[in-house]
């Protein structure tokens, strides 16, 4: 197995129940377990344990109120020509969020020693990955099945900050939770 990579999201309630919006998208593309849905913070990468709970500890003084945030639209991820991922943008809270990912990711990115995002922050919500090296094929009968897709109907509140890294048996679940705490509760760091 490569370098795990790392990154700090805000958790999705599992009660929120976003997972069963892609229910009906192709069965061939890899759905993310309920337990894994995230929107994130800073994406840190390979970037090693020490350096995460640096960014991590960064984090641990910063306190937000726990946004309320709702689906907005399906989206394609990543290169125009060949999507990495499928997923939800926000509608509710994605001003507020925007916000947020940008100061507090550049906190993190910084204190973990890694480049800065070029990249405004984009607030969503991955639920499906092609198979590498298959999503082509994939991105005429994705862009049909977005057009139409259902969305979340319920709002949900995005209480808990967490740093992730990728899950020993990757088979199941591909991440999971090594630290998490209230959004709204500061914590103390050394």
């Amino acid at each position: 197995m490569s370098r795990p990579n790392w990154f700090i999201a805000l958790p999705l309630p599992l009660q929120a129940e976003w997972h069963q919006a892609s229910c009906s998208a192709p069965p061939e593309l890899r759905r993310f377990h309920p337990a894994e849905l995230h929107l994130t913070v800073a994406f840190l990468g390979p970037c090693g344990a020490a350096r995460a709970e640096a960014a991590w500890l960064a984090l641990a003084p910063l306190a937000s109120a726990a946004p309320s945030v709702s689906a907005g639209s399906w989206r394609a991820l990543g290169p125009a020509q060949q999507a990495s991922a499928y997923g939800l943008l926000l509608d509710q809270g994605r001003v507020e969020l925007e916000r947020l990912l940008a100061h507090w990711g550049a906190i993190a990115l910084e204190a973990a020693g890694c480049a800065a995002s070029r990249r405004p922050p984009l607030p969503h919500v991955t639920l499906l990955r092609p198979k590498r090296r298959e999503s082509a094929p994939w991105m005429q009968p994705m862009q049909a099945w977005m057009a139409t897709a259902p969305l979340p109907s319920q709002p949900l509140r995005l209480e808990h900050l967490a740093l992730y890294t990728w899950s020993r048996d990757r088979s199941e679940r591909l991440f999971h939770i090594v630290h998490q705490r209230p959004l709204d509760s500061p914590t103390w760091a050394p």
